[in-house]
């Protein structure tokens, strides 16, 4: 198990030791910097307000890592070896909150999680990004609420991730299913999300995509007409981002469709749009559920996607989200990112 793993277990055991041990490190860091230095100085370099600082320096200096005498404050040769054994770990975590603010400034976006690993590789990735949504979908919870959601495996490890929670959530599938696995159809993933988490959940049993005759007729079935108002109307839509030609292929797509994405040079899909790289509309499919039109800003917009294989389509897909979006992804595609 790396320090990346071992934090991540810490944080659920106890969510804000890591925030903590960052915290006194940065201290015992800055003290190391400008020793002999006074609260107030230390205060201005750490950001962090006179009170909270007075409590932190004093539980340092208890534990005899840190020196208060009428010149400021200095580090002891024990703080000296904490540092230096906490810089490798301290780093890493320092470079992954780097890299998430990074892609929220380049793309504008409201939030970037990133987990260390490139889930294209690594099973203990997608865990961790699954968990990483849990965690964050948590927080955005409230009683009565409506939650749509997308398929595919990435949506999968998310719902495994989920905990029961004393909020009643209806969990309702964004579009119609696949021809891919059932278990990563958005219908099963909704009853998945639903029994982790004590809440309900709907079904959409339409094609994924249909004819124009088939689409417009599907949108007068009362069943139907029920679940896209519910969809529409959801307060959170969690989804994921796929490489163009594999969606193609997983929606077994026509010569003709593969021909204009490969003449349009497509590389995300979203939602049944596909994008070239700089986020350009090159085929939509009928699909019934929810479009882009429909992410608008009262609603909790979470994009869950990473691996080498999806950098492009990640960076395509970014360039037109909704700036409320909140990304979840890996390191190996923030890295990318932002490089």
């Amino acid at each position: 198990m790396d320090l990346n793993q071992l934090f991540e277990i810490q944080k659920k055991l106890v969510p804000d030791l890591v925030e903590k041990m960052y915290r006194r490190f940065q201290i015992l860091t800055a003290i190391e910097t400008f020793q002999p230095i006074g609260r107030r100085a230390l205060s201005e370099s750490v950001s962090l307000s006179e009170r909270i600082l007075r409590t932190e320096t004093e539980l340092l200096k208890s534990q005899g890592l840190i020196l208060i005498t009428s010149k400021g404050m200095s580090v002891t040769d024990s703080g000296v070896e904490v540092i230096e054994e906490m810089k490798a770990s301290m780093n890493s975590l320092t470079r992954l909150e780097h890299i998430a603010r990074a892609i929220e400034s380049r793309y504008s976006i409201r939030k970037v999680i990133v987990v260390s690993g490139d889930s294209d590789i690594e099973d203990e990735t997608k865990v961790r990004m699954g968990q990483a949504t849990s965690e964050y979908l948590e927080s955005c919870f409230e009683d009565g609420m409506n939650m749509t959601v997308t398929g595919g495996s990435t949506m999968a490890y998310v719902a495994r991730a989920m905990r029961p929670t004393d909020k009643e959530i209806t969990f309702i599938p964004a579009r119609g299913g696949l021809g891919e696995e059932v278990s990563y159809q958005a219908n099963a993933i909704t009853h998945l999300m639903a029994d982790q988490t004590g809440g309900k959940f709907e079904v959409l049993y339409v094609p994924d995509q249909l004819s124009e005759a088939g689409y417009n007729a599907l949108l007068k079935e009362p069943s139907v007409m029920r679940v896209l108002q519910h969809i529409k109307s959801a307060q959170i839509v969690l989804h994921g981002i796929g490489a163009a030609y594999t969606m193609a292929k997983r929606r077994n797509t026509s010569e003709d469709v593969l021909l204009q994405l490969d003449e349009g040079d497509a590389v995300a899909e979203a939602f049944g749009y596909y994008f070239d790289a700089d986020g350009n509309i090159i085929h939509r499919v009928n699909t019934i559920g929810i479009h882009l039109e429909d992410l608008t800003e009262d609603k909790d917009i979470i994009a869950v996607a990473g691996g080498t294989s999806k950098k492009e389509a990640i960076a395509s897909y970014l360039k037109i989200a909704p700036k409320h979006t909140v990304l979840v992804t890996d390191s190996v595609v923030g890295e990318w990112l932002i490089n």
